[in-house]
């Protein structure tokens, strides 16, 4: 997708956990200011932010970057309400085994996973961690759990990881089979179509989870969004 095409929303949160690939949303961030949304918001997990100091972020993105519960950043002072209130969309990514285990559970002790439960918005998972990581049973039924509660998930792909440099599933999408998945997200599952169809079904809107998602596949793509590769292939961490 080039500059100047329509956006595919007005204001997306995207919470950055703490995985290697940390490194990558810089770019990232760049990218979805073009290409997804008008107003970017970023929060950062203190392990994230190991990696990666929130200036940096804060350069990218263009606006503050959100650290904590209880600080006052940017005007926001309830900053999981105020920074989810009206957004059209909330990226979890990358989102760590850690992050996956606190949306299943209804776990709130932090900004993101408080922002996550607190979000009307569809939030949206991107799980990136050692393939090993991703194929543990206790990862794949909190996968299952978050589902199950309304989250969307989308599937890592193969990649090289880092701890040894083979290849298996567990990397970051590149922005171009992200903003396909995004635009599939966006189309079906609106907080007022759902209120909408409440109304007409004779029920009142109630506010809920996050409608449950099938498994989301690559579902198209965008031109002009470069990929991040190593060697022709997507880096697994």
């Amino acid at each position: 997708m080039v500059r100047g095409e329509p956006l595919l929303c007005d204001t997306t949160v995207v919470a950055v956990t703490g995985s290697p690939a940390v490194l990558q949303m810089p770019y990232n961030i760049l990218m979805m200011r073009q290409v997804l949304a008008r107003e970017v918001r970023v929060m950062m997990s203190r392990a994230a932010q190991r990696f990666l100091r929130p200036y940096t972020m804060r350069l990218f993105s263009g606006s503050w970057v959100h650290t904590e519960t209880h600080s006052l950043v940017g005007g926001a002072a309830v900053p999981h309400v105020d920074l989810t209130a009206d957004a059209d969309l909330m990226l979890v990514m990358p989102a760590t085994a850690n992050a996956i285990a606190k949306a299943a559970h209804g776990i709130c002790d932090d900004l993101i996973s408080t922002a996550m439960v607190a979000c009307p918005a569809p939030v949206v998972l991107v799980p990136t961690m050692n393939g090993s990581m991703w194929r543990s049973t206790v990862v794949q039924r909190n996968v299952g759990l978050a589902r199950e509660v309304g989250y969307h998930v989308i599937e890592p792909k193969p990649g090289i990881q880092l701890a040894d440099l083979s290849e298996a599933a567990g990397t970051m999408p590149t922005m171009e089979q992200l903003v396909g998945d995004l635009m599939t997200i966006l189309a079906t599952d609106r907080p007022e179509q759902r209120a909408g169809d409440d109304i007409q079904n004779g029920r009142a809107p109630e506010v809920a989870a996050h409608p449950g998602d099938a498994q989301i596949g690559a579902a198209g793509s965008r031109p002009g969004v470069q990929a991040q590769q190593c060697g022709g292939r997507p880096v697994s961490l």
